[in-house]
């Protein structure tokens, strides 16, 4: 045999052996998750958004080579999404307006390819079908200050079946967000929990008309970092704000009783509205 052709030989052996390893790493992966599914017992969901995270930036943080970062994201979203499939159910509902596609192709890249993924052309029917339980997760569109009647009102309450955001799309971003290539919220009936890098939302009921200062005055003095608000109106004629917050806030946060109270006259109410980790950025995730 020729040398060049023997030389070509002995790199396809060495390329057969990786693959075997890799399969081998990834049957064992399957069953350490298989076990930790059953130590977790019968429970809703076993979706895991921020640990999810956590191992996406850590891998990404450690990459190196010619391999596209992009390309282990999309290795290991499917591997989540299949195992966490192998633990119980996992269902997607999706906002997708008629002739639309971009929320749908969110929910795939996020969800994978063997996940059931339902589109629904209202807001309301995935929130629906969230609370009900026909869905484990439903995908929302980033809110926007012109909605007359936005979706993340249904937020504003308590009660085992209000859902909470638990994350941010598309988590490794590769071009800026345009109609085709929009952002979304999932949200949740399981809470989002925190990965050291993350943003919030909470929902503040007014009696009267607070200028967005004002608010954030207030917000402030509770020590929040205040990163957005949009604001709608109620029927009963007070309103309703979200508003997007950097770092954690856990549902019983002592920030949230200390706002209610420096807002006494003008916040009615205080709910945390869930939250996500922080996606990789373009720049992290083009960097060479």
């Amino acid at each position: 045999m020729p040398l060049e052709d023997k030389a070509l030989t002995d790199l396809r052996r060495r390329i057969d052996e990786i693959d075997a390893q890799l399969h081998d790493l990834l049957m064992q992966r399957t069953e350490v998750v298989q076990s930790i599914g059953a130590a977790k017992g019968d429970v809703a969901s076993h979706s895991r958004p921020g640990r999810e995270a956590e191992v996406l930036r850590r891998l990404i943080a450690r990459h190196r080579g010619p391999l596209p970062k992009a390309l282990i994201v999309r290795i290991w979203r499917e591997m989540f999404a299949a195992l966490t499939a192998l633990q119980g159910k996992l269902a997607v509902a999706v906002y997708a307006p008629e002739g639309t596609f971009g929320y749908r192709n969110l929910a795939r890249d996020q969800y994978g390819w063997r996940t059931p993924i339902t589109a629904y052309r209202s807001a309301a029917q995935v929130l629906e079908a969230v609370a009900d339980g026909r869905a484990t997760v439903g995908v929302l569109p980033i809110p926007r200050g012109d909605e007359a009647n936005p979706w993340w009102r249904n937020l504003a309450s308590t009660g085992d079946s209000v859902a909470k955001i638990v994350a941010r799309l598309p988590f490794a971003a590769v071009a800026p967000p345009n109609t085709d290539n929009p952002e979304a919220l999932v949200i949740s009936l399981d809470g989002p929990e925190p990965t050291g890098g993350d943003c919030a939302f909470l929902l503040i009921e007014t009696r009267e008309v607070a200028s967005r200062s004002h608010l954030r005055g207030l917000l402030a003095e509770a020590s929040f970092e205040v990163l957005d608000i949009w604001v709608s109106q109620e029927d009963s004629g007070q309103y309703l704000h979200l508003i997007e917050v950097g770092g954690w806030v856990a549902d019983d946060d002592a920030r949230l009783e200390s706002l209610a109270a420096l807002g006494e006259g003008t916040i009615s109410q205080v709910w945390s509205g869930g939250g996500y980790a922080v996606p990789l950025s373009i720049e992290v995730m083009t960097a060479p």
